[in-house]
């Protein structure tokens, strides 16, 4: 085998490695009762040259590969319905939606959690109230 394959077939594999299904689509987002999956468009390019020479001069070999990916839509998975958006690029895209929301999301789910931690902690209060009663002495 020659010098340009070994480095041709080394530089495939590395590149295969890269190149998955996890690559394509991104790891899903949980956000309240959403989930948020990216698709990803990914590209790729590679190439090898080797070079020789006449007796004790020369030869030479390199290989070289490029990778890269950008986001072009969102899966967003909910209790009742499943839809894909696409992401424009530029003011106004999907991405930058999400990411505006975020903070509303946090803020909509940590005042849900200290509603319910009012709710027990009334709920504690009102069962040491009935606990206590019928159990005064009554004077007449």
């Amino acid at each position: 085998m020659s010098e340009v394959e070994t480095l041709l077939k080394a530089t495939i594999t590395e590149m295969e490695k890269l190149l998955t299904s996890k690559t394509v689509i991104g790891e899903a987002i949980r956000a309240g009762e959403k989930t948020v999956v990216p698709l990803l468009s990914v590209g790729a390019a590679f190439g090898a040259g080797a070079g020789s020479g006449k007796e004790d001069e020369g030869t030479g070999g390199g290989a070289g590969g490029g990778f890269g990916m950008k986001p072009v839509a969102v899966i967003i998975i909910e209790e009742d319905m499943v839809r894909v958006e696409p992401v424009r690029e530029g003011s106004g895209s999907m991405i930058d939606r999400v990411v505006e929301k975020v903070p509303q999301l946090i803020k909509k789910e940590i005042d849900e959690w200290e509603q319910d931690r009012e709710k027990r902690k009334h709920k504690g209060s009102e069962e040491k109230k009935e606990e206590g009663k019928g159990k005064g002495i009554k004077v007449e």
